[in-house]
C-alpha cells in the first residue's frame, strides 16, 4: 500500500524572541509514546522565498522553492488528496495539485545537471493566481523569485531564506525529537529551530493548515502540503486517514515548532501539543538518557508486511546505544528485523530479511543471522544469532583473552532455539557454544 506521506521541516534561522531564551519543548505525558531519537539536522538546504501579507501566520501565502526530482520524464502518481494535473505555463510545461486552499506547480529545470524543479506554493490563492505567479518565476535556481508584477494582489516578500527539501521529501533542519509506539503503528515529529515571525512564515508556507490558536499564538493545523515517497510498512494503518500527517505549526518563545503525526487522531495531536514543556540542558539530557530505555516490545510492529508475526528475540543496551531485533515465523519462512537507538544519533533500521527455516538450525550449536561490519555505523558492531536445542552458554572470546558470556533469550524461537546479541568491543573475536554434555564448540553457521 502506498500513499504519499513525508515530514516536511525547516531550516535554521537566527532572530528570535529577544527576552525569552529559546527552549526546546518536551511533551511531560507522551500517552503511549517513547523517545526515539534526539537529533540536529545538518541535512543540505534548497534555496525557497516566500510571500505573504505581512508577517504573521496567515491563510493566503505564495512561496517559490528549487528542490530535486528525479523523474521529470514520469507523470506525477500522487495520491488523493494530492493529486496533479498538467497545466500550461507561458514558457513551460508543469504540473499542479494540491487539496483545498492549497495548492502547488513544479515544472523542471532542463538545464539542471542536478535534477532540480522549480515549485510555487499557494495558500488561499486561485488556480489563476498561481498560475500568474508560476509564470512571473525567475529563471535564477539560486536565488528563486517572483516578479513582483506577477504576485498576487496584497502579497509582499516576506523572507528569502533555505529548507533543506529532496525529492519533495524534507530533511528536518533544527533539532527533531521523534517519539513513537510501533506496536501501534503512531509516530510523532517534533521540530524545532530558533527562528522570527518571517521564518516561521517560510516554514508555514510548506504546511497545508489553515490559521488556529496553538499554545496562545496564532499557528497552522493541517497536513503537509508536499509529500511524495512510500509510507513506511511501520505506519500502515487500515483506516487510510491514520495515514495522512496530521501537522501542528507554530511559533512560540524564540523556537518555530512543528509537530507531525502519523497513527493518531487529531484530538491525539492535540493533546500531545498541550503537553508540551519548555525544557532546559539538563531536562534535554534526562530525556536523552530515555532512549536507551526504550520498550523493546514497542520497537516492531505486530507484523511484517506479510502478515508475519513479529516479536523481539533479543536486545541489549550500553551506555551510548541499545538494540533489538524482532522476528517470526509463519509458513516455513522467518522473517526478522533489526533497530538500534542512540543517544546522539538517528535509529538504525535495517540488517532484517527472510529466509526458509530448516529444522537443522535448531540442531547447529551457533547460527549467526547478523554478522559484525565494518561501515562506520553505530549498528555495524552489533551481531545477532540464535543457539541451538543442546546449547547451555555461548561466549565471545577477543585477542587478548577477555571473553563474555552472552545471555540466551528464552526457548521461544522455532524449533526450541534461543536467541543471543551483543556489541562486539573489537575485530578479532571468536564464539563458542558449550553444550549441555559439558562439550565446547567454535562452529558457527553464518545465514547469507
Amino acid at each position: 500500500m502506498i500513499l504519499a506521506a513525508a515530514l516536511i521541516a525547516v531550516g535554521a534561522g537566527c532572530g528570535g524572541d529577544a527576552a525569552k531564551p529559546a527552549a526546546l519543548l518536551l511533551p511531560e505525558h507522551p500517552a503511549g509514546l517513547h523517545l526515539e531519537q534526539i537529533v540536529t539536522s545538518d541535512a543540505e538546504r534548497q534555496a525557497i522565498t516566500a510571500y505573504a501579507e505581512g508577517d504573521t501566520l496567515g491563510d493566503r501565502t505564495l512561496a517559490v522553492l528549487v528542490t530535486q526530482s528525479e523523474d521529470w520524464e514520469q507523470p506525477y502518481d500522487w495520491k488523493q488528496p494530492y493529486q496533479g494535473k498538467p497545466v500550461k505555463l507561458d514558457k513551460h510545461e508543469a504540473t499542479m495539485g494540491g487539496s483545498g486552499r492549497h495548492r502547488w506547480i513544479t515544472w523542471p529545470i532542463r538545464t539542471s545537471e542536478n535534477f532540480e524543479s522549480f515549485g510555487v506554493l499557494g495558500h488561499g490563492l486561485s488556480e489563476a493566481e498561481l498560475i500568474r505567479a508560476a509564470n512571473g518565476v525567475a529563471a535564477d535556481s539560486r536565488r528563486p523569485r517572483i516578479d513582483s508584477a506577477h504576485l498576487p494582489q496584497g502579497l509582499d516578500l516576506v523572507e528569502a531564506g533555505s529548507l533543506p527539501i529532496g525529492n519533495w521529501r524534507a530533511e528536518l533542519g533544527g533539532t527533531e525529537q521523534i517519539w513513537t509506539n510501533r506496536q501501534k503503528r503512531a509516530r510523532v515529529s517534533v521540530s524545532q529551530l530558533p527562528g522570527d515571525a518571517g521564518l516561521a512564515v517560510l516554514a508555514g508556507t510548506m504546511v497545508g493548515g489553515d490559521p488556529r490558536e496553538i499554545r496562545g499564538s496564532t499557528g497552522l493545523a493541517g497536513g503537509d502540503l508536499l509529500s511524495g515517497g512510500s509510507l513506511a510498512f511501520d505506519w500502515v494503518h487500515r483506516d487510510r486517514a491514520l495515514m495522512t500527517p496530521k501537522v501542528r505549526l507554530w511559533r512560540e518563545n524564540g523556537m518555530i515548532v512543528k509537530v507531525s503525526a502519523l497513527g493518531l487522531a487529531d484530538h491525539e495531536v492535540d493533546a500531545f501539543v498541550r503537553e508540551l514543556r519548555p525544557a532546559g540542558h539538563e531536562a534535554v539530557e534526562r530525556a536523552r538518557g530515555q532512549i536507551l530505555d526504550y520498550p523493546p516490545d514497542l520497537l516492531f510492529p505486530p507484523a511484517d508486511a506479510e502478515n508475519r508475526p513479529l516479536r523481539v528475540v533479543t536486545h541489549g543496551r550500553n551506555a551510548e546505544r541499545a538494540w533489538a531485533m524482532g522476528a517470526g515465523l509463519r509458513d516455513g519462512t522467518l522473517t526478522s528485523a533489526f533497530r538500534v537507538l542512540s543517544r546522539r544519533a538517528e535509529i538504525v533500521d535495517g540488517g532484517g530479511g527472510t529466509f526458509e527455516w530448516k529444522p537443522a538450525y535448531a540442531r547447529a550449536p551457533l547460527t549467526l543471522v547478523r554478522d559484525v561490519q565494518e561501515l562506520g555505523l553505530p549498528s555495524d558492531n552489533v551481531l545477532v544469532g540464535f543457539a541451538g536445542t543442546g546449547v547451555r552458554e555461548v561466549r565471545i572470546t577477543y585477542a587478548d583473552g577477555t571473553s563474555a558470556e552472552l545471555p540466551l533469550g528464552p526457548a521461544g524461537g522455532p524449533g526450541g532455539v534461543r536467541w543471543f546479541s551483543t556489541e562486539a568491543k573489537s575485530r578479532p573475536f571468536k564464539l563458542s557454544a558449550e553444550t549441555r554434555n559439558g562439550k565446547t564448540t567454535h562452529s558457527v553457521r553464518r545465514l547469507p
